[in-house]
């Protein structure tokens, strides 16, 4: 079945390319939901015509993708977790949280358009891709912080502390017992 595409389809074609599907794909998902027409008649004939309209449409989507793109590219990104004392998250940093972040950015993009190679378990530097548009992607790179347990540290710094003392009042101790024995 010819098919000519009114917008972009993923893994499929772009805007005003003439493809060939299966009838079933065709006639039950990309007709219906309005991405295709039939490329043969007068429809055919009517849509070459507006393709020219709709490659403006599309330049100017390209080049919207390609402004966000720039702004993307200024953003400098940290997200906050709590992580052990060898630098590893408890939990991990997963493309859904990019999105969130991106979001409180003013960027509303979906999270498929985030693209990360494996989930973030360790703190640092990590890069991620975001897809603007089929034809514009951004490299990005996220800093991922740890934030350690402020109670398991006070925890630590006071059992450290109450051993300093508890050598601290051992030595006056024996001090108290040395003037003791001097005096006698």
């Amino acid at each position: 079945m010819k098919l000519i595409l009114t917008e972009d389809v993923p893994n499929l074609g772009s805007l005003g390319d003439t493809i060939e599907v299966k009838p079933g794909y065709g006639r039950n998902y990309l007709l219906p939901q309005g991405m295709a027409l039939l490329a043969t008649g007068k429809v055919s004939k009517e849509l070459r015509h507006r393709l020219q309209h709709l490659e403006k449409l599309r330049e100017g989507k390209i080049s919207f993708a390609h402004e966000q793109a720039e702004k993307l590219k200024a953003l400098k990104l940290e997200i906050v977790r709590k992580a052990g004392p060898s630098g590893k998250l408890f939990g991990s940093v997963t493309s859904r949280d990019l999105t969130e972040l991106l979001k409180e950015q003013d960027f509303d993009f979906e999270r498929r358009v985030v693209q990360l190679n494996s989930s973030i378990r360790n703190v640092g530097t990590h890069e991620f891709i975001v897809r603007v548009h089929t034809e514009v992607s951004v490299t990005m790179q996220v800093k991922v912080v740890g934030e350690t347990d402020e109670a398991e540290a006070a925890a630590t710094t006071l059992a450290e502390t109450t051993e300093e003392n508890a050598d601290e009042t051992i030595d006056s101790d024996e001090q108290e017992a040395l003037a003791e024995q001097e005096q006698a």
